[in-house]
Order: structure tokens, then sequence, then C-alpha cells
């Protein structure tokens, strides 16, 4: 229905008031989250299930840019990103594509940190991050966690300022705050491993 025919109906019927629902408005919304995560079903990450490489990205948000000759797709409000085991969320996540591959994830948190999880393979269980930005760089298998970054695997935590994590070699490495009163330290919590526990 265009507005002139709602005009029109208008004229027609003058003593009957328009009723506003809002709930066709919110099924809208849902409606357009749904349909948002179908734009990027050609591009698959290099995650570390072999079988989330198969499945589709779906993407949810309340509102989407996409530029495909700059490869750029920025997706605003309670963005949630999923491809197989592997899970994105932040209030802004842009992802870079090039010739339909996903080349880098940025998502950034204003209200809250942004989040990643993947399951590992071998059942070494989830991969957990947070931060108020998560850079993940696709093709080199590289997150960086900046701004109360944390990092949680196989039970073993870390907490820092920056948190780099290279999801190939599966290494850490975590930085404070540079300040002379010594706050911001990185917080580890290393969890005892069963052959340890055995030895003693």
């Amino acid at each position: 229905m265009n507005l002139n025919s709602l005009e029109q109906n208008k004229k027609l019927e003058p003593n009957k008031k328009l009723k506003r629902n809002k709930k066709p408005e919110r099924n809208a919304k849902k409606t357009i989250r749904s349909i948002l995560g179908i734009f990027l079903l050609l591009p698959t990450l290099a995650m570390a299930l072999p079988s989330d490489r198969e499945m589709p990205i779906e993407i949810e948000s309340d509102s989407a840019d996409i530029d495909n000759k700059k490869g750029v797709s920025v997706y605003r409000g309670d963005v949630v990103m999923t491809q197989g085991s592997t899970r994105i969320t932040g209030d802004v996540v842009t992802v870079y594509t090039e010739n339909q591959e996903v080349r880098k994830i940025v998502a950034e948190g204003i209200n809250k940190r942004a989040y990643y999880e993947e399951e590992q393979p071998d059942a070494q269980g989830t991969l957990q991050a947070w931060g108020h930005t998560i850079d993940y760089k696709v093709l080199d298998e590289k997150i960086h966690l900046i701004r109360q970054a944390q990092l949680v695997k196989k039970g073993d935590s870390f907490k820092g300022e920056r948190i780099d994590y290279d999801l190939k070699q599966q290494k850490v490495n975590a930085k404070g705050l540079d300040n002379s009163q010594g706050e911001g330290r990185v917080q580890m919590v290393i969890q005892p491993r069963p052959e340890q526990q055995e030895k003693k």
C-alpha cells in the first residue's frame, strides 16, 4: 500500500480511527533481523572445527550498511554473528571481505564488551573471549582483544588491557596498563592438568 491509497482510505472513512498495533512493528523488526543473516552466506571463516567451515554465516542486527564494492559491511544494534559453533556478538560488527571471502571481523562493545566463542577441536572445550574491541584477523587466525580483555580456555583465565591470541599456535600474549602505580596488571588463573595431579 502506498501513501496515496492510505490518504484516500482516510478520506473515505473519516470517522474510523486508524489503530496502531505495536506487535507488527516488533514482528517486522524480527523479520529484518532474520533476513540480514542471508546476506553473507557465501564467505566462510577459517574456524576451529572443520564442520564450521561448511556452515553458512548468519548475522542478526537492527540495521546493516553493506558496501559490496569496498567489501565492507557494518551491522549495528545487538549484533549476533554465528557460523556453526562460532559466535561473535557486539553493539557494532564490521565485516571486511575480498573476493567473497571474509578477511577480518571487528566487533565493538559500547554498552557492554563484545564477545567471541568457538568450540575447540579434539574435545578441548569452548574458547571464550571478551573485549570492548575484538579484532579477528580471519586469514591469520589471530584475535586481538582490546580494553578489559579476557580469555578463557580449558579452564585457564587471562585478564588484561590487551590480549593477543593465536588460534593456530594456541599462544596467549597479555598486557596490562602502562602506569607507575602498578595498576592494571595482567591476571592469570591456570588450572592444574590431570597428568600433573597424578604425579603428586
